[in-house]
């Protein structure tokens, strides 16, 4: 099946569902929006786009009833998806604004009353003012080839600059339907769970699956939800949970031993699997099919799956992790010389927006074939791989990627930070971010250092810890004696 084919057939399908499904799109709790009354939305929303072609459309929002229409708005209407949170800081969202030259938004509230939006100078389209309107637009399937890009997703950069991942549609389907084939049979009636930030890549594999497979997203809207997230699956029956495995650590005071949770499918994925939460997941759910997954925004983002089998529980105890399995079909891997992963297919995104250096540095040829380096070194134990490290700046914390020379190019931007060095601790059960200060001034506390990095970065990037030195500890070959420190803090 040709990608464009692919692309197509996901509209089609999406368009029908919309048009004649009696199922319930988003649920959650008391809050319902069916697949017609979401089709209603995406009517409204492209009678406002309608004079808007292959334009940047940023859809600000937090998971709500109105999120899930913006999106198959913004694409049905031939434009391309940017997705700005709620948690992201009012520098961040400017930066994004100004790298992807935006000229239009869609607001919906659940972003919460920001005034400061005005001052990016675009125009935005308000989703309570459109719902009030009478105007709406049959949709139609948007003409497009299958390299149009058809959306960009902001991650962490090393520069201080957020860097956008241009991902096509060809990209999006290939991973959509590898991922129907791979993981998912044809029952009609599963209910997504949709536990992640908006901005993250993660919901290109939640909603897509779902609205073609006529299914339920169920997303944490309720705030006692994000805190009680175990009451948030009995209670709207989740029958397919996709998260990090870390979440699972998160619920584990919630779970009990005598009960177990039911559900069809547990896809876990974004950062390493350890075998201790495998043994969790044993003890407290109850489940058909258990996955894990590998990517990253590059790769749109899914590209190794494993599905659990208990003959492998010896190789993952020996290992201490569960491994990511193997390639999709049609992708095709190298390792370089550092046993750096290098990944080349269909889905891999067409690139960094408008960023020539990085470009050229991730995405590389290789027997005339293009391929993205990874930074992730694997190793290939019996049948399956492993990711056993990485080979640059990166670290993943919660299904985030981070590169934490952004955090430390904005702390040394601070009068009185001579030196940051910025790592990722594994000393607690739960890991979390070290930032360490060389500093120069009294005036200069953890306080403020946290303030300043919480004006300038997500909440998921601030670190947890902030130590201040006067002098730092140098190895023997002249460096500051990075082992030293991740050993002491």
């Amino acid at each position: 099946m040709k990608p464009i084919n692919q692309t197509y057939k996901f509209f089609d399908r999406v368009k029908k569902n919309l048009y004649n499904s009696s199922f319930d799109l988003v649920k959650n709790n008391d809050e319902i929006l069916s697949y017609k009354d979401a089709k209603d939305k995406v009517e409204k929303i492209l009678y406002c786009l309608k004079k808007i072609k292959k334009q940047k459309i940023v859809i600000f929002s937090d998971k709500s009833l109105n999120y899930y229409p913006a999106v198959l708005s913004v694409l049905f209407s031939g434009n391309i998806w940017i997705q700005i949170s709620p948690t992201m800081p009012f520098d961040r969202i400017q930066k994004i604004c100004k790298i992807a030259k935006v000229k239009y938004g869609i607001y919906d509230r659940s972003f919460g009353n920001d005034k400061s939006l005005k001052k990016l100078k675009i125009k935005i389209f308000d989703l309570e003012t459109i719902s009030k309107r009478d105007d709406q637009l049959k949709i139609s399937i948007p003409k497009i080839k299958q390299h149009d890009t058809a959306m960009i997703f902001f991650t962490s950069g090393s520069t201080g600059i957020p860097k956008g991942v241009e991902i096509s549609y060809k990209n999006f389907s290939s991973c959509l339907f590898h991922q129907i084939r791979s993981l998912y049979n044809s029952d009609k009636k599963q209910v997504f769970s949709d536990y992640h930030d908006a901005s993250f890549v993660m919901s290109l594999v939640v909603i897509f699956p779902a609205v073609y497979l006529n299914c339920s997203i169920s997303p944490l809207i309720d705030f006692n939800d994000k805190i009680f997230p175990v009451n948030h699956i009995i209670n709207n029956k989740v029958t397919t949970i996709i998260t990090v495995p870390s979440f699972i650590l998160f619920m584990k005071n919630q779970l009990s031993k005598k009960k177990k949770i039911k559900i069809k499918n547990l896809i876990l994925c974004g950062e390493n699997f350890p075998a201790n939460i495998l043994s969790s997941i044993k003890i407290h759910f109850k489940y058909k099919s258990l996955f894990n997954l590998y990517g990253s925004t590059e790769t749109s983002p899914w590209v190794f799956f494993y599905r659990y089998k208990k003959k492998d529980e010896k190789l993952i105890k020996s290992v201490g992790q569960v491994p990511i399995g193997n390639p999709f079909k049609g992708t095709k891997i190298l390792m370089d010389n550092n046993k750096q992963l290098l990944i080349n297919g269909d889905m891999i995104s067409k690139g960094y927006f408008q960023n020539n250096k990085e470009n050229k540095l991730k995405f590389i040829f290789k027997n005339k074939k293009r391929y993205y380096c990874t930074g992730d070194i694997v190793k290939k134990i019996q049948s399956y791989f492993f990711c056993v490290g990485r080979s640059d700046t990166q670290v993943k914390l919660r299904g985030y990627r981070i590169d934490t020379t952004e955090i430390e190019s904005h702390a040394k931007k601070m009068t009185g930070v001579n030196y940051c060095y910025c790592y990722l601790s594994d000393k607690s059960k739960q890991s979390y971010l070290v930032l360490l200060c060389l500093i120069n001034s009294k005036k200069i506390n953890e306080k403020k250092i946290l303030d300043y990095l919480k004006k300038h970065l997500p909440n998921y990037m601030v670190p947890k810890k902030i130590i201040l030195e006067n002098k730092l500890k140098f190895n023997k070959n002249g460096k500051v004696d990075k082992v030293f420190y991740k050993s002491k803090y």
